[in-house]
């Protein structure tokens, strides 16, 4: 058994590959922001920043509300789900699954919350709950349908299967002829497609038509050779195209060999491509551990998961909401807990098998 202590640990963060903060090409940007050659100096795009423009930056002006957007009193589990808004209505709407206390397999039900604004309060007592089709972890595709005539359709992905409405209130109705490939769905309309990867992001998948019972078919593989080995793993994708065109994918990423000290644990990842999601490059922590709040107080979470980003009707990144442990922060790391255990000790993120978990949503820095 290999067991890794706190200073090496601390040594495999520093060491990953990472991008140089000097540039040649707009790759040395992370493909969030435009190289000055003339310079050697990359100008990011807000809300990315530092010499590649490899972080994402949280504004200090996320409410205090945000830490938890299921604040109804009850003690079962909300694990993240998707945004859309705000809509026709001026509602941002959530699709959040429910799970019983101390689970996080197989929800319950889907959540749907309604909100004025992206932070909250949401309220989650108006709307019927919808099925979650025996799966979890939503996705959510709205497009418009050239077959409708240019309105919009609203798809939620879950348990493998497609649920379609023609408003982001319901009903949703499974479409029975189309199911995806793999699990943790993280799917776009892009051009005329569907494209989608999903939980290893190993592939891209593409596919012209839901409705009609349209195939999926691999559009490009995703290397994972610069990625660290020893038990490192990438989950829970988001994949979008940003202003420029080119291909980006966020993920939440962790070790089991990190236990303790989870401020420094590995949290997500970041995959991007400039041509059209054929190759793609890797960098590390996209989104880190902290949170500052608008009230002065902050929280340091042991896990953030399940990221989902939100945009401006201009495409500019303004939030990003993700599923957390509530209750243990990073720097206390998951002491005596022992579920879920890997090599004698519980990994960061894995604390939150034995907490409270729930849905947060954080002010990026634009």
């Amino acid at each position: 058994m290999i067991v890794y202590s706190l200073l090496q640990m601390m040594m495999m963060i520093l060491v990953l590959p990472v991008l140089g903060s000097s540039c040649s090409t707009d790759f040395d940007c992370s493909l969030n922001g435009i190289c000055d050659v003339s310079l050697s100096t990359c100008t990011c795009d807000s809300p990315w920043t530092g010499g590649s423009c490899e972080t994402l930056s949280y504004s200090p002006s996320t409410p205090a509300i945000a830490k938890s957007l299921y604040n109804i009193s009850d003690s079962r589990n909300t694990w993240n789900g998707p945004i859309y808004g705000p809509g026709s209505d001026g509602k941002y709407h959530i699709y959040v699954p429910l799970y019983n206390v101390g689970s996080l397999d197989s929800p319950t039900t889907m959540k749907h919350g309604i909100a004025d604004t992206i932070t909250g309060p949401w309220d989650f007592t108006s709307l019927p709950d919808i099925s979650t089709e025996g799966g979890e972890n939503p996705a959510m595709v709205v497009y418009s349908d050239a077959s409708r005539g240019g309105s919009l359709s609203f798809t939620l992905w879950i348990g493998g299967s497609v649920l379609l409405s023609d408003s982001p209130y319901g009903p949703f109705n499974k479409i029975s002829s189309f199911s995806y490939p793999g699990g943790n769905p993280a799917p776009i309309y892009h051009n005329g497609n569907f494209f989608m990867t999903n939980q290893q992001t190993e592939q891209i998948y593409t596919t012209p038509s839901l409705v009609s019972g349209g195939t999926w078919t691999v559009y490009s593989n995703i290397s994972h050779e610069a990625l660290p080995q020893d038990e490192y793993h990438v989950e829970d994708p988001f994949l979008w195209v940003d202003r420029r065109g080119n291909w980006h994918i966020i993920n939440h990423a962790y070790s089991n060999y990190q236990y303790d000290n989870c401020s420094y644990s590995y949290v997500s990842a970041h995959f991007f491509s400039g041509d059209n999601g054929m190759t793609w490059l890797w960098s590390s922590q996209p989104y880190g551990h902290i949170v500052q709040y608008a009230d002065g107080t902050s929280h340091d979470y042991v896990t953030l998961e399940r990221p989902n980003l939100h945009f401006s009707s201009t495409g500019e990144m303004t939030h990003l909401n993700l599923a957390a442990d509530l209750v243990t922060t990073g720097a206390m790391g998951c002491m005596n807990r022992t579920a879920h255990s890997h090599f004698g000790h519980c990994p960061c993120d894995n604390c939150k098998w034995n907490d409270h978990s729930g849905t947060i949503i954080i002010t990026l820095g634009v």
